[in-house]
């Protein structure tokens, strides 16, 4: 016992004579640093169409974990797990707040009218007919993916058909006139549901019954 006493007196007697007892330092912040961006700052949903939301940490942040998503309005698009769907035309700011609520980063998005054509030839007589090569940013057009609507005064007036004939692919874009309106400027949008960009081209006259483009000669759309 009293060997335990002294060999115990005399640790605490080197602790003395070295200073004071030594304190942890706090372990380095691992957030300090590190930022956080939305994936695509400015996107284009169409009505009834889903966006994952993603962000990216610079550095990589291993403790990075879940990422809260808030939007101002519900009435426009709703939220569920990591993904927008989107509701009804309107604007909003969406925000994304890290799990520690220390980083946040925020984006538009727009939702925009589904591009609805069943009627229009049932309501119309007269029509412009475009046979065309379309492509978006230099590569081919994938009908699936990248929708193509054609407008006129801002009104939508038809869409774009994926055709093949004599082994030639090719866009036909049938567009249908208004009841009061044979005259005006031919919009085209390209709706890319792969980047969630909006795309626009080809601002023509519009008049009633011509044909723009050939088989052998196919009109050039270029988004």
């Amino acid at each position: 016992m009293k060997y335990l006493i002294h060999t115990i007196a005399l640790i605490m007697l080197l602790f003395a004579a070295c200073g004071d007892f030594y304190v942890f330092e706090n372990e380095p912040d691992s957030w300090d640093g590190v930022t956080m961006r939305v994936l695509c700052d400015s996107n284009y949903v169409m009505e009834g169409d889903s966006m994952p939301l993603l962000v990216d940490f610079s550095p990589v942040n291993p403790d990075s974990g879940a990422v809260y998503w808030f939007i101002p309005d519900t009435v426009i698009a709703k939220v569920r797990h990591n993904t927008l769907f989107a509701k009804t035309a309107g604007e909003l700011q969406l925000v994304a707040v890290s799990n520690n609520g220390r980083l946040q980063d925020t984006a538009r998005v727009t939702v925009f009218e589904h591009w609805d054509t069943d009627r229009l030839e049932f309501s119309n007589t007269h029509d412009m007919v475009i046979y065309a090569n379309i492509t978006v940013g230099g590569k081919g057009w994938n009908p699936e993916s990248q929708p193509v609507a054609a407008f006129v005064n801002g009104q939508i007036a038809g869409v774009a058909e994926a055709r093949e004939d004599h082994g030639i692919k090719y866009a036909r874009i049938r567009i249908w006139s208004y009841a009061d309106q044979f005259s005006g400027i031919v919009t085209l949008q390209c709706y890319d549901r792969s980047r969630y960009r909006l795309y626009s081209a080809l601002d023509i006259d519009f008049s009633v019954d011509p044909t723009l483009g050939t088989l052998s000669e196919l009109y050039p759309v270029n988004f």
